[in-house]
């Protein structure tokens, strides 16, 4: 009872309760992963044999996908857990590095002896899945980070980070090597352990601060679930993360036991999924679709909305692309070393596909976005953190001054692309349409050298 009434005091702070947005189609979800765009579709992978998904054009009607990811299950699975029944944990999708890479657990209920694995797909309307298996695994001690429930996200500086942990040792996190889908660091312990009921951790990041998104109580029992979500917040990726509070209640109307958030960052927008045990229709596990916005630091939830552009653009990988000579805007492959950092000027050349043409965008949450190189990984930059018109472009390691902070407006499909540092766009020098001009930051003249479509590519 106690809690009960704790979950609704705090559903009044968190948690609008008005008329949901309706779901339709094939709604069936449990563990749900974040919800991932390829091209024109949304992708929801889902626990399930195989590692189930559903598709959908609207974020709203949902449709089954043709097949599992496995088919065959991959070879190491039946070492690593013998008695494994086929149905994998949790999956959870990312794009980088050209692919799609899918992290999954296979465990057994109760059981610390479990692995997250990853697979791999060049597209998820055509995939062609490879595994390249075993990310981190758990051996069955009591104060192990238990290796389920994987999650992926991308920070801003372009690193790409995967929490995990459920009961036993609590919950850790690991930035992700995006040229193997591996691990590129040892695992942080950052919150739970001594078996308490902590898993399904998600983490986002919104301005200065990262929220921790966990799982308490118990979850897979359907009207009886215990599950409700906390969040927590830090300064940095690996914590510490205080000040918990409850995000989602345990229940609210029909929604019982929300389980397992996940965030796409969609025009602007923040969507959450989740999935809840459906109180009107026997326990049934199904997917829930929430929005959520941020006050006084804080992230508030809701299911009254509808799916619109909320005045930005979508997180991705993007090509830009100079409406007056049509060429891309590109990093010179040419490299110069200056104070023993690599430094590679900004140009626009005719596309090609490559990834020094590439660019992921980021939603920093403050009406800025980091891009960074699918090459590189490293930061479009203002050069010497200039203020001055003609500054020169190029890459840099991110560091997260205004420099490296982009806002992009405008209308009729171009952009200017302007940096917080001056306020000035990015320029094709002196409008030239050749391969190999320089881009700077310029004062706003209107002119077309100044002006960049954005096509979404993955």
């Amino acid at each position: 009872m106690f809690f009960k009434f704790m979950a609704c005091i705090c559903l009044a702070f968190f948690v609008d309760c008005a008329s949901a947005i309706d779901l339709s189609g094939l709604q069936n979800a449990h563990d749900p992963g974040t919800i991932t765009k390829d091209e024109d579709t949304y992708f929801n992978f889902t626990t399930g044999t195989g590692i189930w998904y559903s598709t959908s054009k609207d974020l709203t009607s949902w449709t089954g996908g043709p097949g599992p990811v496995f088919s065959t299950y991959p070879a190491w699975i039946k070492n690593k857990i013998p008695n494994f029944g086929g149905s994998f944990w949790a999956p959870d999708v990312i794009h980088m590095n050209g692919y799609y890479y899918i992290y999954y657990s296979v465990s057994s209920f109760g059981s610390s002896v479990s692995a997250i694995g990853v697979a791999r797909s060049a597209s998820l309307k055509n995939p062609g899945w490879t595994d390249l298996g075993i990310v981190v695994e758990s051996y069955g001690g009591s104060a192990e980070i238990n290796a389920i429930d994987p999650a992926v996200f991308r920070d801003h500086n372009g690193k790409i980070y995967l929490s995990y942990g459920s009961f036993f040792g609590g919950i850790g996190v690991a930035e992700i090597n995006q040229s193997t889908g591996k691990l590129a660091s040892g695992v942080t312990h950052i919150l739970g352990g001594g078996g308490s009921d902590m898993e399904a951790p998600y983490i986002t990041r919104n301005g200065d601060y990262y929220y921790l998104f966990v799982n308490r109580g118990k979850c897979c029992q359907g009207v009886n679930s215990t599950y409700y979500i906390e969040v927590s917040r830090s300064t940095s990726v690996t914590g510490p993360y205080t000040d918990t509070r409850i995000a989602l209640p345990n229940v609210d109307g029909k929604y019982k036991g929300p389980g397992h958030i996940g965030v796409l960052k969609d025009n602007g927008c923040n969507y959450v999924s989740t999935h809840y045990y459906d109180l009107n229709d026997g326990g049934n596990a199904k997917l829930d679709l929430l929005k959520m916005t941020y006050s006084g630091g804080w992230p508030n939830l809701t299911r009254n909305f509808s799916v619109a552009s909320c005045g930005g653009v979508s997180d991705g990988l993007y090509r830009f692309t100079a409406r007056h000579s049509g060429k891309d805007l590109t990093i010179d492959t040419n490299a110069t070393t200056i104070n023993g950092n690599p430094v590679y000027l900004a140009e626009q050349y005719t596309y090609s596909g490559t990834k020094n043409q590439q660019w992921y965008v980021i939603n920093q949450g403050t009406g800025y976005y980091s891009m960074i190189n699918a090459n590189s990984l490293q930061s479009l930059d203002v050069y010497g953190n200039a203020a001055t018109a003609g500054a020169s472009i190029a890459q840099w390691p991110y560091w997260g001054g205004n420099g490296q902070k982009w806002n992009f407006t405008g209308s009729a499909g171009f952009y200017l692309i302007e940096s917080n540092l001056s306020g000035l766009p990015l320029d094709v020098l002196n409008l030239s349409t050749a391969n190999g001009a320089r881009v700077i930051q310029w004062n706003p003249t209107g002119a077309a050298n100044q002006q960049w479509s954005m096509v979404r590519l993955k």
